[in-house]
């Protein structure tokens, strides 16, 4: 599969996991889910009359991240959220759960949303080359 086609794919894609015996569907998320996710940790802080710091940074990431893990655990054959909100997952995963799901996804999107984040400096040039090949349409 060319670079182009995984651009397009990506969207699509769902990736799988196996949690305790249960198959769970990973999908690819978007920039909004993440700044989604980002404003949920936040709102945990402000909830606790406190602000982002050294100190509890960690407390922050570690919501962030249950934030994204809810949003992009869905049903492999209907691709419905499994999770109608963060407190779920955090009710019914482990620290190895999430620990699995994320190296999971992480592996997902690499595989189906090439990115500068997630490529190395070799397969990015490869893809802008690639890019740079498609006819431009004129408007």
């Amino acid at each position: 599969m060319d670079l182009i086609t995984k651009l397009k794919a990506g969207r699509d894609a769902i990736g799988t996991v196996e949690i305790n015996g249960v198959p769970l569907g990973l999908r690819i998320l978007t920039d909004q889910d993440y700044q989604t996710a980002c404003l949920a940790a936040d709102a945990l802080l402000i909830k606790h009359d406190t602000e982002l710091s050294l100190s509890n940074s960690e407390v922050f990431e570690a919501e962030k991240s249950l934030q994204l893990i809810a949003l992009a655990v869905v049903d492999p054959a209907t691709k419905a959220m499994v999770f109608p909100n963060a407190d779920a997952a955090r009710a019914t995963l482990t620290r190895d759960d999430k620990k699995l799901i994320t190296e999971k996804y992480l592996e997902h999107e690499r595989r189906f949303s090439p990115s500068a984040r997630t490529m190395d400096d070799a397969a990015l040039m490869k893809l802008i080359e690639e890019v740079k090949k498609i006819p431009r349409r004129r408007i």
